[in-house]
């Protein structure tokens, strides 16, 4: 990436009023590149709700009602700006930061549309606390972000740059999915409804591979099937993640500095989210 990237996002933000953004050292990430690939339609997987932030909102409205609105909040897995934005116009003081300039591009644009100053940042998760000197209330890591980490060493590096960023009591959140129980229902297709922007219409669906070991890497195939006019065309993403249990997330939440920690894992659930401070 490097810089190729910190051009493109320079242009980009040339002249934008509203939007602080600060970029990335250059990385060599398979994942990075994966959703860089795709950022432009990441949209479309999800459902106008989701877009707007309700239901993040929603899911969320205990921690947020805790720090309460002068909190300082930092998505640090912001993607396209789907929590960060809706934050933003609620009034909270927030910052956005995402290993993909593809889809920090998109929290720009998004951002400059709302007409919102939202400071972002392009940058990998152990290296946030050399982009956010202040120190935040509240961290999310959100949408299954977690899972990209490679294994445990990266995933420790990860939390303790989170933990880095946080005002001694702050809360760091982590949604992610729960690897058993997708692995038990061991479900190879997921599809979504039908959507619809712009006079264009799109079906998401996913399709997972599922190796024989736990420790394995998971692929899962993101294909969009776009409707224009009755023409049809396929787009098509490959997204890798690493799984683990949730008794190792704890254990290297513990080695990271965190002291309190509690989740809403439940025998069956699709996904749960930890609270750590």
């Amino acid at each position: 990436m490097g810089v190729w990237y910190t051009g493109r996002l320079q242009r980009l933000t040339t002249g934008f009023r509203n939007t602080e953004v600060r970029y990335c050292r250059s990385v060599n990430d398979e994942s990075i590149r994966q959703y860089d690939a795709f950022s432009k339609y990441y949209h479309w997987l999800y459902s106008d709700s989701v877009l707007s932030g309700k239901r993040a909102l929603a899911e969320n409205h205990d921690v947020l009602t805790d720090v309460g609105l002068k909190a300082r909040i930092l998505d640090c897995s912001c993607g396209i700006g789907t929590l960060a934005i809706p934050l933003a116009k609620l009034g909270y003081q927030v910052s956005g930061s995402d290993g993909s300039p593809g889809m920090v591009e998109q929290a720009i644009l998004a951002a400059r549309d709302a007409d919102l100053d939202i400071p972002l940042s392009c940058c990998t998760w152990e290296d946030l606390p050399g982009y956010f000197t202040d120190h935040f209330d509240l961290v999310f890591c959100m949408g299954n972000s977690i899972g990209h980490t490679r294994d445990g060493a990266e995933m420790l590096r990860s939390l303790q740059g989170m933990r880095a960023v946080l005002r001694n009591g702050g809360k760091l959140v982590i949604q992610s999915q729960n690897w058993e129980q997708l692995r038990k229902e061991n479900a190879r297709f997921t599809h979504y409804q039908w959507r619809e922007r712009g006079g264009q219409r799109c079906l998401p669906v996913y399709v997972w591979t599922f190796p024989e070991k736990f420790d394995d890497a998971h692929t899962i195939e993101v294909v969009l099937v776009f409707d224009s006019g009755g023409k049809v065309s396929i787009r098509s993403y490959p997204i890798i993640y690493h799984p683990f249990h949730i008794e190792e997330l704890i254990e290297r939440l513990r080695r990271a500095g965190f002291t309190e920690i509690r989740n809403s894992v439940s025998e069956g659930s699709a996904g749960y989210r930890v609270i750590a401070s």
